[in-house]
């Protein structure tokens, strides 16, 4: 008997000191901490979610959080796109999966000027998304890899035009003043 009550007094706290707040309770810390600008603790309690409560349907969401406040808030674009890949890899059929694999490309070309990875993940997501609507936009940055903005823009159109002809007449008379 003694037995058993240790046993049970072990077991519950065992349980205790490993218990986990719910996800939805750690994914509004994150929230709150984004909104307030804490970005380091928004992510810290994203990536809990994730690593506390894999399983979560807020744990897809956390994985893309971590992703776009490294990108956004924290302008680290090299672990943003870790973060995305990470995300891609995981969730490969989730709902941001074309968004996270497209900016991986967009990161690649635009911030890190890494052409050869930017054409991968373009050529990847085409592959994998053809009709997303944002096939028509990562082709185009795959058609246009390494162009300065300039490159892109159409130049104006310069027409030789005379000069306005000067009218050699003057108009005496007109004013009223004779």
């Amino acid at each position: 008997m003694k037995l058993l009550s240790a046993l049970t007094l072990f077991l519950t706290l065992l349980c205790i000191g490993c218990s986990r707040p719910p996800p939805e309770e750690t994914f509004m810390k994150a929230e709150d901490a984004l909104k307030s600008g804490n970005v380091p603790l928004a992510i810290e309690s994203y990536a809990q979610v994730v690593s506390d409560h894999p399983s979560s349907p807020l744990a897809e969401q956390a994985t893309f959080r971590i992703a776009a406040a490294q990108h956004n808030e924290m302008r680290n674009y090299q672990a943003a796109i870790g973060s995305y890949q990470r995300y891609v890899e995981m969730y490969p059929d989730g709902e941001k999966a074309p968004t996270a694999l497209f900016l991986t490309g967009f990161l690649y070309n635009n911030e890190l000027h890494k052409l050869d990875s930017a054409a991968m993940a373009y050529h990847r997501f085409l592959e994998k998304y053809p009709q997303h609507e944002m096939a028509v936009s990562a082709q185009f940055e795959l058609d246009n890899l390494g162009k300065s903005p300039d490159e892109l823009l159409p130049k104006p159109q310069v027409t030789e035009q005379s000069p306005p002809k000067s009218s050699s007449k003057k108009t005496a008379g007109k004013s009223g003043k004779n």
